[in-house]
């Protein structure tokens, strides 16, 4: 996933190490995918999908200030996989096939030149032009191609995962995006931004554009900063910028149900260098993301809150208490637990009938941090205080979080001590 200052002309380009930093995350996601989607699938004998790299680059590069020759992102996802096809194999009896077709793209033909070198002598040079598919073009002009072999490999689910490693924040429009959402429904996007490129083109003139566009008031919440004065005095602003508000026109425009916007920084330090965006179409694949984030905590950092109302605007206002950002650690744990077992109780006391366990994540998560796991130890506790009853289809109660089911119906507790406080705080 090269970015347009990287240069192939004299063998493996150099890199940053918060750009490896980001290869990281990006593979721990694809070794948690594999594990999810094959987590229940008894009985399975397949798993196919495409994995898409629309900004490929040469496939090696060589560490910064040290000289270290590591793996581009090509090399990293056929890694990745092979981990992952040992990973879930390793206690089956009848082994999952996974059967898998990428896709590298990249309009510089130097980098695909070093790229096909690298694959060659890493010894996956007779997969090209069979499950490894090279196209020498930039990404949006040849997405109809690459849309078309996804639906040969998957025809009715159209499964792929885009990794979109662009430098500006123009190079795929969201129209493209929106093409993948609607046509290829089994689909997910990865988009990565370099933080400093938005400096590029964001200014005053584009921000009053967006406060029309979205309802918001930005300069309010910038404190009455211009741009320009965020750029330059505040780099945490900056990035709460971002956050706050471009993720709003992108995931609008893009037309996906679920997304994650959280910044990769450097190895336990950085204010984030990269803006990773995850786009899909179902709470699962979102889930997923936030439980790598959670992982990776010294890669990622979050400039909202930590509980259902993270990216609203009283949390992006420069107000809140994480004045050097969430760091998904411990203390951003506990307060996000906290903040999660009163609005995950005022959530379920607020409707008149009961709710299914994945249906409180799926219409709450895109505002919150927090995993599926999270929310169900959360209730977990509810259910110890008496404050909500769990049942499973059957009927039977679940009181401990890791028996707990997406189809499990929740229903407030009528004897329980928030029942009573609220009816109480209603009379």
């Amino acid at each position: 996933m090269v970015q347009s200052h990287y240069d192939w002309s004299d063998g493996p380009a150099e890199i940053e190490p918060h750009s490896v930093t980001k290869h990281d995350v990006l593979v721990g996601y694809l070794v948690r995918y594999f594990e999810q989607r094959t987590l229940n699938a008894r009985g399975r004998e397949q798993l196919r999908i495409t994995l898409v790299d629309g900004f490929c680059g040469g496939g090696l590069y060589m560490l910064s200030g040290t000289g270290r020759e590591v793996l581009g992102s090509p090399l990293r996802m056929l890694k990745a996989v092979e981990e992952a096809r040992i990973l879930i194999n390793s206690k089956r009896t009848k082994p999952i096939n996974l059967d898998v077709q990428y896709v590298f793209i990249d309009k510089d033909g130097r980098a695909l030149s070093h790229l096909k070198i690298v694959l060659q002598n890493h010894g996956y040079g007779g997969d090209i032009g069979r499950s490894i598919h090279i196209i020498h073009d930039d990404f949006v002009s040849a997405s109809s191609k690459v849309f078309q072999q996804i639906r040969a490999h998957t025809p009715c689910a159209g499964t792929a995962i885009f990794f979109l490693d662009q430098y500006g924040y123009s190079d795929v429009p969201a129209p493209v995006i929106q093409k993948i959402f609607s046509e290829l429904r089994g689909s997910e996007v990865v988009l990565t931004f370099h933080v400093s490129a938005f400096a590029n083109y964001t200014n005053d003139k584009l921000t009053d554009h967006m406060s029309d566009k979205l309802v918001i008031d930005i300069r309010a919440a910038l404190g009455g900063k211009s741009i320009e004065q965020i750029k330059d005095e505040d780099s945490t602003d900056w990035r709460r910028f971002i956050q706050a508000a471009l993720y709003q026109a992108l995931v609008k425009d893009c037309g996906a149900e679920y997304f994650t916007p959280f910044f990769i920084r450097g190895q336990g330090s950085g204010q984030g260098e990269y803006w990773l965006v995850h786009l899909s179409r179902h709470p699962r694949a979102q889930d997923v993301m936030k439980q790598v984030h959670w992982k990776y905590q010294n890669h990622s950092i979050h400039y909202g809150g930590p509980g259902l109302d993270m990216l609203s605007t009283h949390m992006m206002g420069f107000r809140q208490e994480f004045t050097g950002g969430f760091l998904f650690d411990d203390v951003a744990l506990r307060l996000s637990s906290e903040a999660l077992t009163e609005q995950l109780a005022e959530k379920i006391f607020e409707r008149s009938q009961p709710v299914q366990i994945g249906q409180l994540y799926a219409s709450t998560c895109n505002t919150s941090p927090g995993t599926s796991g999270m929310y169900k130890e959360v209730l977990e506790t509810l259910v110890s205080d008496k404050d909500i009853v769990i049942r499973s289809k059957d009927g039977s109660n679940r009181k401990r979080a890791k028996y707990m089911c997406d189809t499990d119906w929740i229903e407030r507790n009528r004897q329980g001590s928030l029942f009573s406080f609220q009816e109480g705080r209603r009379q």
